[in-house]
């Protein structure tokens, strides 16, 4: 792999740690956003010398609602994706991308209500629906053959850091009014993005020469197309088996990584974590994203050897397992079982769904179809991404009967769930191959 290829992946997975980003950079500062009790009992008025107030009163459903509502952006940008493409090439539509998340997190940062802020994680939601369909096909389109499905696994690696550094931020600014200065890293990651597109390839100032090896690894960047795609619709009323049970996995995968909770437990883990852990809960959910890190490496070890298909059953099984003894943990007030089962079922979504379900559209769809493909079942993802984040603190509450010793039910729910996507997964992958063989 050249050079240039390597910094164009990684310049293309750079728009996903804006995904992972947005994911957990409002878990930590909770309370500084919302006047709650984490930060202090202030008012958003307390400092009288700032335009902009201290904090933003809101319910924690209405905080909720905030922080899942930039899955709608996702929906839109994901289902989007494909005719932007068609018109502006890859590379346009991730330049699209980074500019939606900077707009998105300068409205963030400045929001004085909750409207503006809803707007304004619709608007990061759009950006990083853009890059979540875009940057898998991107990665798998300019990797060599042999390192294809491992260069895959960096689309999860880099989602995973951007969870980090947003966390990480949650330290030193979880206070009134400094919890603004989180969006600023967006802001620079975007603008980073934006500078760095104008290095790669571009139509209008190089030429592609045919044979070059360099040129054909980002050729697919470019608008126009060797083989005519298939539009969402084509691919949905499509006759030919290799795109519907193709498509059939790949619906099933994106609605499985969903089911199994892992996104709410992400997006509200310092909430889930605070009945068992009180303080400590902001740094036992950190360390949950430092130990996902290294772990979501090792399927671009194992997946050449193991097939994707192994990869996305078994661990899932363990989600299954791991969840059930968080349950008991959160519900028993037991610290060390709470942390066997939250860092064991992050462990597995880290080997299986949650690398693997970006390497396999590319992997089980025919070229022409991959965009469509990609668009169609980013949208599913989303979709049930929003729900499960809307659905996940109403549903434990009601589980829990308002009691925080039973606030661990809902994972038990979790872990039927797991169980039903393997069996789901594995009757589409049997689909699949009875077309191939």
């Amino acid at each position: 792999m050249s050079m240039r290829t390597a910094l164009t992946a990684i310049w293309a997975a750079l728009h996903t740690t804006q995904y992972g980003f947005a994911i957990t950079s409002l878990n930590g500062v909770q309370g500084p956003v919302t006047c709650g009790n984490a930060g202090g009992g202030i008012s958003p008025h307390s400092l009288a010398s700032s335009s902009l107030k201290d904090c933003i009163e809101m319910s924690p459903a209405q905080f909720g609602l905030v922080t899942s509502i930039f899955t709608l952006g996702g929906l839109l940008g994901s289902l989007a994706a494909n005719s932007i493409t068609h018109r502006v090439g890859r590379i346009g539509t991730l330049r699209l991308s980074a500019l939606c998340v900077l707009i998105g997190s300068m409205i963030m940062g400045l929001a004085n209500s909750m409207s503006t802020m809803v707007i304004a994680r619709i608007l990061i939601g759009l950006g990083c629906g853009l890059s979540t369909v875009t940057v898998p096909l991107v990665l798998s389109e300019i990797a060599p053959p042999s390192i294809k499905k491992a260069l895959g696994i960096m689309n999860q690696i880099f989602i995973v850091i951007g969870m980090l550094i947003a966390q990480s931020l949650s330290f030193p600014f979880a206070k009134p009014y400094t919890w603004r200065y989180v969006f600023t890293v967006s802001i620079g990651l975007a603008i980073i993005q934006l500078l760095g597109s104008l290095f790669i390839l571009n139509p209008e100032k190089e030429e592609i020469v045919i044979g070059d090896e360099e040129s054909n690894e980002e050729a697919s960047l470019l608008p126009g197309e060797s083989q005519k795609s298939l539009s969402i619709k084509e691919l949905l009323f499509s006759k030919d088996p290799l795109v519907t049970r193709g498509l059939l996995v790949v619906l099933v995968t994106q609605l499985s990584q969903q089911f199994c909770g892992v996104s709410p437990v992400m997006y509200f883990s310092t909430r889930i974590l605070t009945p068992v852990f009180k303080s400590n809960s902001r740094l036992i959910a950190l360390f949950v994203i430092i130990i996902k890190l290294p772990i979501t490496c090792v399927p671009a070890f194992l997946i050449e050897r193991v097939g994707s298909r192994r990869l996305l059953l078994y661990p899932t099984v363990f989600m299954s397992i791991a969840a059930v003894l968080l349950a008991f943990g959160i519900n028993y007030d037991a610290q060390a079982l709470s942390v066997i089962g939250v860092f064991s079922f992050v462990i597995a979504f880290s080997i299986g769904l949650g690398p693997i379900t970006w390497v396999i559209l590319p992997e089980v769809m025919p070229k022409h179809a991959v965009t469509a493909a990609g668009s169609l079942g980013l949208a599913v993802n989303w979709t049930l991404n929003f729900c499960m984040g809307a659905i996940f603190l109403p549903l434990q509450k009601w589980l829990s009967g308002g009691k925080d010793e039973k606030e661990g039910n809902i994972f038990f729910v979790i872990a039927i769930t797991c169980l039903s996507v393997v069996l789901a997964m594995s009757m589409a992958f049997k689909a699949k191959e009875r077309v191939t063989i």
